[in-house]
């Protein structure tokens, strides 16, 4: 009928119009496109035709056909809101999430139609950082539209907004068709979040739902350490390794845990367990050796250290953490014979020529000395290994300015303080430097930031600086960057 009526009348917009929507929902798209084609060809400004035709493009992938279809119709009507919803998926698409956002809030009365739009909005007001209205965007979404809500759980989790995040994965968990992962995923968010009673509410709705898992119970077990509920921490860790006894990674997760609590003991006892179900792993070594430290027990911790270095002896931590030991024992010159043999060896990482530079530098070596040379080129090293070792600046620097090389020191010292805004000690030596180069307020910036970090500790804690290297090293050895 449409045909014939087209036929009769080949200028009757409507009809064509009419007729090239039949034929796109009989799936004839090229002869629809041809339908609102031949009324654009009449009347460039009938926008039903034009809007159709850009809607087809845009279905078949055809985004540069339909992109200008579409400005087209904004030029005559700016806040056409389908108009401006498709401009937002074809700039979406080209990661053009600026331009995406301005158009997607143009036809913001119309973005909850499809979910994906309002996934597609609120990714793109997080990559500006609106994390606030990218929360109130997603939470258009429909309450039983568990996928599309899990998915926006996990962008509001990428963006660190983990309280949000927490309450879409769980209104996902209700109807989600993995629910078990939802719920670990908002316990998750609640535990980053700072909400350990929430947590554990999560933890023993999940229990009481039959799922009993390790990461589960590991997650528990953090909870009930920030809450200062130990013995349930304790508990609900030996759970967690009944479940998986060989799973090293379960074991490193809580020990870092314990460490930072400070308890120590506690730590020292669920290591006690790892090594027992996993005695060749050299990460539950340094990390019961490093319990052993702060608990004052010496030589425990450097029989740990040895049989780390004796179970990977091509990996740096062990010998750093053997290095510290023997310095602290008054063995620097132990720790500069073991280390420079191994330094120059490009099996290590950064790490050991790191810690050899720090064993000369304990050994009582003087300015402008062959060891203090030597220092320096292991620092170097070090940084060659790895450029973004706040440590080895900091050092290197140190060590420059002490033979007078300050020109070279206060880069090294500015890159130290950027690397690791927290360590006092570069801003310190830096602030010398520039005073020594009559620079005073840049001196008084420095010496203010020391202050403002409340410490007048000019020299490296190595208890400190071993217990952040073996956090690092917690999942994987870390890698070189240069």
């Amino acid at each position: 009928m449409l045909s014939r009526l087209v036929s009769e009348s080949p200028a009757d917009l409507k009809a064509l119009n009419l007729l090239g929507i039949a034929l796109t929902e009989s799936g004839s798209i090229d002869a629809a496109n041809n339908a609102f084609a031949q009324a654009l060809a009449i009347n460039p400004h009938f926008f039903p035709a034009r809007k159709n035709l850009a809607i087809n493009e845009f279905n078949q992938k055809h985004y540069a056909q339909a992109s200008p279809e579409f400005r087209n119709i904004l030029q005559d009507a700016p806040g056409d809101e389908i108009a401006n919803i498709y401009l937002g998926e074809i700039d979406f698409k080209n990661k053009d999430f600026t331009a995406a956002a301005k158009h997607y809030q143009a036809a913001r009365a119309k973005i909850s139609v499809q979910p994906s739009w309002l996934l597609h909005y609120a990714e793109c007001l997080l990559v500006s950082r609106s994390v606030e209205k990218a929360t109130a965007v997603l939470k258009l979404l429909p309450e039983q539209d568990s996928e599309d809500r899990f998915q926006a759980g996990i962008l509001l989790a990428k963006a660190e907004a983990y309280r949000p995040a927490a309450r879409l994965f769980a209104s996902s968990r209700k109807t989600h068709h993995d629910a078990y992962t939802a719920g670990y995923d908002e316990m998750l968010m609640h535990v980053k979040a700072a909400e350990y009673a929430e947590a554990i509410g999560t933890f023993e709705d999940l229990l009481r739902d039959g799922h009993k898992t390790a990461e589960l119970y590991n997650l528990a077990a953090e909870a009930y350490l920030n809450m200062n509920r130990v013995q349930e921490a304790y508990d609900a860790m030996r759970a967690g390794t009944q479940i998986e006894p060989e799973s090293e990674d379960n074991y490193i997760d809580l020990a870092s845990i314990c460490l930072e609590h400070q308890e120590y003991s506690l730590g020292t006892d669920i290591l006690n367990v790892g090594i027992h179900y996993a005695p060749k792993s050299y990460r539950l070594y340094i990390q019961r050796g490093v319990t052993y430290v702060m608990r004052g027990n010496i030589d425990s911790a450097e029989k740990d250290f040895e049989s780390a270095a004796t179970l990977a002896p091509d990996k740096s931590l062990p010998y750093l953490a053997l290095s510290w030991i023997w310095i602290e024992d008054g063995k620097s010159s132990k720790a500069v014979s073991v280390l420079r043999e191994k330094a120059n060896e490009p099996a290590f990482d950064y790490l050991v020529p790191y810690a050899f530079g720090v064993a000369l530098l304990h050994s009582g070596i003087e300015p402008g000395s062959p060891e203090a040379q030597e220092a320096i080129k292991a620092f170097e090293l070090s940084i060659t290994r790895n450029s973004k070792f706040s440590n080895a600046h900091s050092e290197l620097g140190k060590l420059l300015f002490k033979a007078g090389e300050i020109d070279r020191a206060i880069p090294e010292l500015k890159l130290a303080t950027e690397l690791d805004p927290e360590d006092a000690a570069p801003f310190y030596v830096l602030a010398q430097a520039y005073r020594k180069k009559g620079q005073s307020a840049e001196a008084a910036k420095m010496l203010a930031k020391v202050s403002e970090l409340h410490s007048d500790e000019h020299k490296q804690d190595l208890k400190k600086q071993l217990i952040r290297l073996v956090r690092q090293d917690t999942t994987s050895q870390a890698q070189a960057t240069p």
